[in-house]
């Protein structure tokens, strides 16, 4: 015999919701709307990353809305890109539990980085619209960006988000999300978007094999979520574990 207390505790469970299918959805956008909202920034952005102090801060504060843009926009694609991060590394879990585990820790601390670090964008728009000189901006500019605490977290973003996006790739290949070709294809987009930003500056290579083809496997990666059924995604709630156990006794 079960007593009242377990009665009324099952009862309790059976109200648990299923929102698997909710979780999904939502893990589908952010996988996709993260790169994809870099993409586009890296497509906007009136400056390039091997431009000068004196030229970045120029081609900002003459192109204002625009850079006025990025900041505003900063609002939502920061959030959304780490969240992307964590759902990759999510959906990578169950097949490959390790590298997804190591590859999202190391891409979300990566990324964790960027927002530590100063934000030029955001210094030269506000600098810029306060009336301060050029050459001042450029100064103040210079002095943060070249500061050890700039160089410390600029490392650590380097190093995490490309080793922790190749390790991703890696552990969606191994779990079967995508095929091995796209798998490599993610792999190999990171170190393409370093080659267009510092050693061969170009942004034509960097929408292309850069963030674009990180922009394309993850919409292929939402796509297998949005085609996964329920049970493939996660373990159900206990409220729905407890209905199929058949224990009917009272």
């Amino acid at each position: 015999m079960v007593r009242t207390s377990e009665v009324g505790y099952h009862r309790s469970v059976a109200t648990v919701r299923d929102l698997r299918g909710l979780w999904r959805i939502l893990a589908a956008f952010v996988v996709l709307m993260g790169p994809l909202s870099i993409l586009t920034i890296r497509a906007i952005m009136p400056y390039w990353s091997t431009d000068a102090p004196s030229e970045l801060v120029a081609q900002s504060l003459a192109h204002q809305s625009t850079l006025d843009l990025m900041v505003w926009s900063g609002l939502f694609f920061s959030p959304v890109l780490l969240l992307s991060v964590a759902a990759i590394a999510y959906v990578a879990r169950r097949g490959s539990p390790v590298l997804a585990t190591i590859g999202g820790a190391l891409s979300f601390i990566g990324w964790s980085m960027g927002a530590t670090t100063v934000n030029m964008d955001y210094l030269v728009s506000q600098l810029g619209a306060s009336g301060f000189d050029q050459a001042l901006i450029v100064r103040i500019s210079d002095a943060l960006q070249n500061s050890g605490f700039a160089a410390v977290g600029g490392i650590i973003w380097l190093i995490g988000h490309i080793v922790g996006m190749i390790l991703i790739g890696i552990a969606l290949g191994r779990a079967g999300i995508i095929k091995w070709w796209a798998a490599t294809a993610l792999m190999v987009s990171q170190p393409f978007h370093f080659i267009a930003a510092v050693v061969i500056p170009s942004r034509l290579l960097d929408v292309t094999l850069g963030w674009g083809l990180t922009t394309l496997v993850s919409l292929m990666v939402s796509i297998a979520i949005l085609k996964m059924d329920n049970g493939q995604w996660d373990l159900a709630p206990l409220s729905k574990a407890a209905s199929s156990s058949g224990d009917r006794t009272l």
